[in-house]
């Protein structure tokens, strides 16, 4: 797995860096300066190049980290303990604009203020592959897989960690706006399995051997736009408190993540809203059963028998406490699950157990997570305003936006889970 990544991202950074030289060729035949556009492009395909070159070296590092920790576990016979290794949070993503969003407020003595601008964040909804060992935090990190079924590596985004943010200039985002950015428009398509009807058996020479149904469909949707304003805000609180600039970034970045989790699950495909996981024709439902933990080993039945191995249980809060204060003789004895003190990654029965606010109350997901995958068309971004009326009276807005789609490859891999107990009357 690892190899393979190394060559793609050896071959993209390659492709980009051909591509800058192209540019700057042409124009050095012409013997002329490069263009507005040209330069931009020239710009974009070196950043492309370097972050593409940064990333391999980062994971050839951690290929061979991987490789010595698991040749040292061999040797003295045991395997390495690992801590759960998350991915980059909404703190992290907003700490990564704030410098600009600093910059684009005058901060800096003697600078002036930015009227309005755009910062290219680290992607809150970026699809990559979380690290080995990583056990998943949240419903994105369960949704972030590799290109499949028709989808090209363009449409599953970049693996934006530790970007730094770019303060476009005027000039760059007009280019930005009018020459676009090279792909191909606002629809993807991807293959979804149907049916799976496996009818393998034993063959007696001469008979004609059984035919298995794996019926497979193309879905074709489109990117949708997810965004949010802040409120305006007094641009002089960015040079009294130098926080601000943190705080806003993480609650937008965190409303973000927010959107695209809920549209994920339960969007039911009207207007703008995605077809999410349990509005999707195809998946499984498990009825309550006599018990919370009953319905749960039901709905985990249900999918091993049609041959899904599930990954993880994505559980609201509320039902995640449910299962924490199960006890023996209902209210006396031990938890049933374990220690509340012990440091120990929360599974059911070896599955890792997500919670998250996208699921409503009294319902339950569980399935293979490598069955869905959020897919991303534009990396999120930051815009910065201070013009127009809010100049007139020294305010500051923030947009954050990001383009991104869903694709639900196997409906079937995933059980909806009635676990809202009943009222007795």
């Amino acid at each position: 797995m690892h190899k393979e990544k190394l060559e793609k991202l050896k071959a993209a950074a390659l492709k980009s860096a051909q591509e800058a030289k192209g540019i700057a060729t042409k124009a050095g035949d012409e013997k002329r300066d490069l263009t507005a556009s040209e330069r931009f492009a020239y710009d974009a395909a070196m950043k492309s190049a370097e972050d593409g070159l940064k990333q391999y070296k980062e994971l050839e590092r951690d290929a061979d980290i991987h490789a010595q920790a698991k040749a040292l576990a061999d040797e003295i016979g045991g395997a390495p303990g690992k801590k759960a290794a998350g991915p980059v949070g909404r703190k992290a993503w907003g700490r990564a604009g704030v410098k600009s969003v600093r910059a684009a407020m005058g901060r800096a003595d003697g600078s002036k203020a930015l009227v309005s601008g755009s910062v290219t964040m680290s992607n809150p909804v970026s699809d990559g592959v979380a690290p080995l060992g990583a056990v998943p935090t949240s419903v994105l990190d369960l949704l972030r897989g590799e290109p499949a079924g028709g989808l090209s590596d363009e449409d599953y985004g970049r693996e934006l960690s530790g970007y730094k943010p770019r303060q476009e200039s005027t000039e760059q985002a007009e280019n930005g706006i009018m020459n676009g950015d090279g792909g191909s428009g606002n629809a993807y398509t991807y293959l979804r399995q149907t049916v799976r009807d496996s009818k393998a058996a034993p063959v007696a020479d001469g008979v004609l051997k059984p035919t298995s149904v794996y019926t497979i469909e193309e879905i074709e949707d489109r990117y949708r736009v997810i965004a949010h304003l802040s409120e305006p805000i007094p641009q002089r609180y960015f040079h009294d408190d130098k926080n601000l600039g943190d705080f806003l970034a993480n609650e937008m970045g965190y409303g973000l993540q927010r959107a695209v989790e809920l549209q994920a699950l339960s969007g039911d495909g009207t207007g703008e809203n995605m077809t999410g996981i349990l509005s999707t024709s195809g998946h499984l439902s498990q009825a309550w059963t006599s018990d919370l933990l009953t319905t749960l080993r039901k709905a985990m039945t249900a999918l091993q028998v049609t041959g899904v191995d599930p990954t993880a249980l994505v559980l609201h809060p509320t039902d995640a406490e449910r299962l924490d204060l199960l006890r023996e003789g209902v209210a006396t004895g031990k938890y049933l699950l374990g220690d509340p003190a012990a440091e120990a990654v929360r599974t059911l029965w070896t599955i890792p157990r997500v919670t998250s606010v996208a699921v409503a109350a009294g319902t339950a997901v569980l399935g293979d997570w490598a069955a869905a995958q959020v897919v991303t068309r534009q990396e999120a971004v930051l815009n910065v305003d201070t013009g127009g009326a809010l100049f007139d009276k020294n305010q500051v807005k923030l947009r954050v936006e990001t383009r991104a789609g869903l694709a639900i490859k196997q409906p079937g891999a995933f059980v909806e889970i009635d676990i809202a107990e009943p009222v007795v009357p």
